[in-house]
């Protein structure tokens, strides 16, 4: 199997990081209806660090426009229209995205406690 040497995952990484500056983060229910937004920085994401980066700013609020259960995250950039990721994992913790609560509720606040990127080592 081919692989990504450190260097070139941390090159990755922090590239993929700049993507995503100023850009959104999405709390999707199993419907893809927006439960709850985050605006991500105008430094979205931390240093690199053996292949991760991980949001900086943290923890972000937002206030839920929808009820429902959270089942997943997208990530957009800035505008939403250029790049999108769909499909990230959310929980409450060990997730890709980790917010404080899954069980949302319209006009609640939400808090966006951790999200981390991982560039893989594998090339497929």
């Amino acid at each position: 199997m081919a692989t990504k040497n450190a260097a070139l995952r941390d090159a990755l990484a922090t590239y993929f990081g700049t993507l995503w500056n100023s850009g959104s983060l999405e709390i999707q229910n199993s419907a893809n209806t927006v439960l709850v937004s985050f605006t991500l920085g105008a430094d979205a994401f931390a240093d690199v660090a053996t292949g991760a980066i991980a949001a900086n700013g943290v923890p972000i609020a937002g206030t839920a426009g929808n009820t429902g259960t959270a089942d997943h995250a997208v990530l957009k950039s800035t505008g939403g229209a250029t790049y999108q990721i769909t499909a990230l994992t959310v929980s409450t913790s060990g997730a890709q995205v980790n917010i404080d609560n899954l069980s949302i509720n319209s006009g609640q606040t939400v808090n966006l406690t951790a999200f981390t990127w991982t560039e893989s080592a594998t090339v497929s």
